[in-house]
């Protein structure tokens, strides 16, 4: 049996008015899009001095707060292949530091290595991460890794006092960005 598909302009219109009015709309669309593109980097009129930016072995890129200082600490691992419990050490040192939070203003900050924020570690999955840590600061301290699951290495329990070092040691994982303070 055969369907009688009738063609009307009606269908036509109704079927093409969708597709009509998105051209008006993505051009508006689009301008938008520039317009706060350009509201974004310039901050709304505002404007900041030219800041650093990394590169793919970090060769460029200074120490926060030590101009002409490579961090080791953000160098990326080396590209060797992958090799299970691999050691990774580093040390964070908290330091209390007033720091410039905005152009004439400053404010007193506990630091890793002097910097807000720190230190990036990297490590590959399953390598063994041996992060010393020395408490320069006038407070106690602990370190709480994000992500990290042995208990007794979570900075809960061991509080260092100023003066003193603890060494936090476990493997990288799971795989991912994990944060500290």
């Amino acid at each position: 049996m055969a369907k009688n598909h009738r063609f009307s302009r009606r269908a036509l219109l109704a079927g093409a008015a969708p597709l009509i009015a998105a051209g008006p709309l993505a051009k508006i669309a689009l301008a938008d899009d520039a317009s706060a593109a350009e509201r974004t980097a310039t901050h709304g009129g505002h404007t900041h001095p030219r800041l650093g930016h990394a590169s793919m072995i970090g060769a460029e890129v200074p120490a926060p707060g030590v101009p002409g200082q490579l961090d080791i600490l953000t160098l990326p691992p080396a590209a060797l292949p992958h090799q299970p419990g691999r050691l990774r050490e580093y040390t964070l040192t908290a330091i209390d530091r007033e720091i410039e939070v905005a152009q004439g203003v400053r404010f007193a900050a506990w630091t890793y290595n002097g910097t807000v924020p720190g230190p990036i570690i990297r490590a590959t999955e399953d390598d063994l991460l041996r992060v010393r840590f020395v408490n320069a600061g006038a407070h106690p301290h602990t370190i709480h890794f994000h992500g990290i699951h042995p208990a007794n290495m979570d900075g809960v329990f061991e509080v260092v006092n100023p003066g003193e070092a603890f060494v936090y040691e476990f493997p990288a994982r799971p795989y991912g960005m994990q944060l500290y303070h």
